[in-house]
């Protein structure tokens, strides 16, 4: 009585066991891909846009670790989503370097009077 039993529970028991690893892996295999963001990859933003006074011209958002940007004949400010990244004179890069990644929307902006061509790009 017990031999004729015993094979089918044991495979019953490993069947299960292995069903569980698999679910098991499958699930920390799927929060390590949700957990790590992608690195941030140079790109530009706003290039060649015009902007004047303080208009602020917007980039796609992505994952970035810092802006930076300059205009040709006015000076301009630079930041990503709510973090500024400073103000700059005409023709004068200027650099906001995080030290870490982020997904934010990157912007530049005017900084006052008339209008100017931008250039910005992240990093």
């Amino acid at each position: 009585m017990i031999s004729g039993t015993f094979p089918v529970r044991f495979m019953a028991r490993r069947v299960v066991l292995l069903v569980a690893a698999l679910v098991v892996t499958l699930a920390l295999v799927g929060i390590s891909v949700a957990v790590t963001a992608p690195a941030a990859s140079a790109s530009e933003f706003c290039h060649g846009a015009t902007v004047t006074g303080t208009q602020t011209c917007w980039g796609v958002a992505r994952n970035l670790s810092g802006d930076q940007g300059w205009g040709v004949s006015r000076g301009i400010c630079i930041g990503a989503g709510a973090i500024w990244g400073g103000c700059t004179t005409p023709g004068e890069l200027k650099v906001m370097n995080l030290g870490y990644t982020v997904w934010a929307q990157p912007w530049i902006s005017g900084n006052g009077g008339g209008s100017t061509t931008v250039y910005g790009s992240t990093f």
